[in-house]
């Protein structure tokens, strides 16, 4: 039942995130790229934008009006949008009702594949955008952990199918 549960929220952030992160860029991006009028968009003297919620007025995220943070705050919505939703992957794993099965491992596999090797690109490419990269190496060392703690249950959940396919061949 907890599984369900945290799937189904981590299913819809996943899909607010990604919904979030496309909406930006695109309006971002056609705002940047293109003479198109009507966006619902706000651009300041100030450098900085006003995105709005889609058919108003109100405002909705707020951000500096350059390329480099377009691209990375951007980017960065939208890698938690996936991250969120592979998380919700590994939850729909616990509600199915034979665990040791060989998707979960899949499922487990991508998680920890993710978090071991998008937050060191993404570390990567914010050195080479000269952005601050403190409060980036923290959040990359817990998604490491994250990636750790992923591999060890994907390890175990390989071991539980090999188990269960054997237990099953025996009767």
């Amino acid at each position: 039942m907890i599984a369900t549960g945290l799937y189904y929220i981590t299913r819809m952030a996943a899909l607010l995130f990604l919904i979030t992160g496309i909406y930006a860029f695109v309006v971002l991006f056609l705002s940047k790229y293109t003479n198109m009028t009507g966006l619902p968009l706000e651009v300041k003297d100030t450098g900085t934008f006003v995105i709005f919620y889609p058919f108003t007025n109100i405002p909705f995220l707020l951000g500096d009006y350059t390329r480099s943070y377009i691209l990375i705050s951007t980017s960065t919505v939208a890698l938690y949008g996936l991250f969120l939703w592979l998380l919700s992957c590994v939850f729909n794993a616990f509600r199915q009702q034979r665990l040791f099965i060989p998707k979960s491992v899949s499922r487990l596999e991508r998680f920890y594949l993710f978090n071991l090797g998008v937050p060191i690109l993404f570390l990567i490419f914010l050195a080479f955008s000269g952005e601050e990269l403190r409060d980036a190496l923290i959040i990359v060392f817990l998604h490491l952990m994250i990636g750790v703690f992923a591999f060890f249950m994907a390890a175990i959940f390989k071991q539980g199918l090999l188990l269960q396919e054997e237990q099953d061949l025996t009767l």
